[in-house]
């Protein structure tokens, strides 16, 4: 995944950056949630409820917008838009599902989970990811 130069933190484990996702429902209205995730070469990684309404619009309407901004950083962002899908055969795209939820819970919670997870995975592939940074000379 091409990540605008000076933005790399954003993706980095290390760092509390969260991905406003906007979906659209069946109406064509958009909505709008703030999701945990993950990076990888391809994308962004994320877990919802199976049947949760946005697993449902994904599987439906995969084209997808979103914002990731670091926790109280307000003036720095990265927008992103692309085609979320299900991952549904983990294994086949070299994916632990356990590895890959304790990853999430640990880059937002600081600890391994405490049970096993059961959730659907989501990949947003970016088609384009644009940096926006208006803190200003004097930072």
């Amino acid at each position: 995944m091409d990540v605008p130069v000076g933005f790399d933190d954003l993706f980095d484990d290390s760092v509390r950056a969260f991905l406003a996702l906007a979906t659209t429902r069946p109406s064509g209205e958009p909505v709008v949630v703030p999701v945990w995730f993950v990076s990888d070469d391809l994308g962004l990684v994320f877990s919802t409820g199976t049947d949760a309404w946005k697993a449902r619009d994904m599987r439906a309407r995969p084209s997808v917008a979103g914002m990731v901004m670091a926790e109280g950083e307000h003036e720095r962002y990265v927008s992103v838009r692309g085609e979320a899908h299900e991952v549904v055969d983990p294994a086949s795209e070299g994916i632990d599902p356990q590895a890959l939820y304790r990853r999430i819970v640990r880059r937002y919670e600081g600890h391994d989970p405490s049970g096993p997870h059961t959730d659907a995975f989501f990949r947003l592939v970016p088609s384009r990811i644009t940096g926006y940074d208006y803190r200003g000379d004097d930072v």
